[in-house]
């Protein structure tokens, strides 16, 4: 009997931590893209890289909130490149485009181009950014506004098999 309780106690804490990482802003070092492939280990993924100061990554996080209504398990991650002394406007953002439950993150390092050398040294720092991340996470880079229906169409030629 206590190896039961120990166990369910254990699953209980291991789910409760899964549940505080969604939708908490998270620290994005070098070594989180490598962890953010791991989470998503054989599953498709999209990464997106956004600012406050963006205009056209307004537009784009409202393409996202409107298509996280309708694709209740979007695979999606968000990395503000802002500070984390930003966060409050970060997560006030997140909200207002109805992103808050997706895995969030926001660049913390006082150089801001290791961070963007570690995701893509070809990237020169444009925004919005995104990796489109197949199940096998080779990978698309946008630069530029993505479309919804880009989005879908590449929603539906990488779910997994049922």
């Amino acid at each position: 009997m206590r190896r039961i309780v120990h166990a369910v106690f254990t699953l209980w804490l291991a789910f409760g931590a899964a549940f505080a990482l969604a939708g908490e802003l998270q620290p994005f070092t070098g070594a989180s893209l490598p962890a953010i492939q791991k989470q998503f280990a054989g599953r498709p993924f999209i990464l997106t890289l956004w600012s406050l100061t963006c205009h056209h990554c307004v537009k784009e996080l409202q393409m996202l909130g409107r298509l996280a209504r309708s694709e209740r398990s979007l695979p999606l991650v968000i990395v503000s490149t802002d500070t984390p002394a930003e966060a409050r406007e970060i997560r006030a953002a997140l909200k207002r485009f109805g992103l808050q439950r997706f895995d969030t993150w926001v660049f913390d390092d006082t150089v801001p181009e290791r961070l963007r050398y570690a995701i893509d040294p070809a990237w020169r720092g444009e925004l919005p950014r995104s990796y489109l991340f197949d199940p096998a996470h080779r990978r698309e880079a946008h630069s530029g506004l993505l479309g919804e229906a880009q989005l879908r169409d590449w929603l539906r030629r990488n779910r997994p098999a049922k």
